[in-house]
């Protein structure tokens, strides 16, 4: 039996599989890492991933926060459309 083992953010960035993925739907590394940390830090020194209420409260701040970030990442991108998927 496996056991989950998250990756931290350089884990992620540096996965030759997860840069494959980046490079196919082209996504730009740098902007991609930003988003991360910049969610990361809003999440403060917990580390708490947010609750499934946050992901489907739309009004809460820290909402708002997360949407800002995620549209700072598209325009960073190298091209018009952006998919990330977890």
């Amino acid at each position: 039996m496996s056991q989950r083992k998250d990756l931290t953010i350089d884990e992620a960035i540096r996965d030759p599989m997860i840069r494959l993925v980046m490079k196919a739907d082209r996504v730009n590394p740098r902007a991609f890492e930003a988003m991360l940390r910049t969610v990361a830090d809003e999440q403060g020194l917990s580390g708490a991933a947010p609750s499934s209420y946050f992901l489907q409260d739309p009004g809460s701040v820290r909402g708002r926060r997360l949407s800002r970030s995620v549209r700072s990442f598209k325009e960073a991108g190298s091209s018009k459309e952006v998919c990330v998927s977890w």
